[in-house]
């Protein structure tokens, strides 16, 4: 049975997008081209460009992959941990992982930018519902430590988790940009200077 043209156009796109995702795997996003993934989907170089636009939109899609493997499995706050001794580190490891994906190559960080608005007047839907996603995420894992008696040390009830979040939000895009405009290296040293901004920030005195 003959497949309809539309149900033919998604499995291309499909194809195409799984080409980027491989090879981006392989070899970097740095090294993905429009002529590497139309000889690894098999097909034609403008086949890419008129499902995606531009290769900004096809490598958009393969940042939004990384974005949401951020995200954790347990969605329900009630699954959270009811008794944690080091919430900050768990925040680390949460801003942490955002800085890697977003600093990956200056492609990705480029893409980033772009497409929350900061080097655009728009942001991509997709990008707004995954970055939505993992602040919920983190607003949920804040309410949790907020209003425990068993996180220690105590996470202040001055601001609302929404409000410490979107601190938490321009510590890490600018962690980011000092790492990929080289005034930081080390990230080890990052993740220690943020962890001091972040227990200023969200700690009682």
């Amino acid at each position: 049975m003959t497949r309809k043209p539309q149900q033919r156009s998604i499995a291309t796109r499909a194809r195409v997008l799984q080409a980027a995702r491989d090879l981006s795997r392989i070899h970097g996003l740095e090294q993905v081209t429009a002529e590497a993934v139309a000889k690894e989907a098999g097909v034609a170089k403008g086949t890419v460009f008129s499902h995606f636009g531009d290769m900004n939109g096809l490598l958009t899609y393969v940042l939004l992959d990384r974005l949401n493997a951020l995200r954790s499995p347990a969605q329900d706050p009630g699954d959270l941990p009811q008794a944690v001794t080091d919430p900050v580190g768990l925040l680390m490891q949460r801003m942490m992982g955002l800085i890697g994906v977003i600093t990956d190559s200056p492609t990705v960080l480029r893409l980033f930018l772009d497409n929350i608005g900061v080097t655009k007047p728009t942001c991509a839907a997709e990008f707004v519902e995954a970055l939505d996603a993992l602040d919920a995420e983190l607003i949920a894992f804040l309410q949790v430590w907020q209003n425990s008696d068993a996180f220690t040390p105590t996470l202040r009830k001055d601001r609302s988790p929404g409000e410490m979040t979107d601190g938490l939000i321009a510590f890490m895009i600018h962690g980011a940009i000092l790492l990929k405009s080289h005034q930081m290296t080390d990230t080890s040293e990052l993740e220690h200077r943020l962890r001091r901004h972040v227990e200023a920030f969200v700690l009682t005195g």
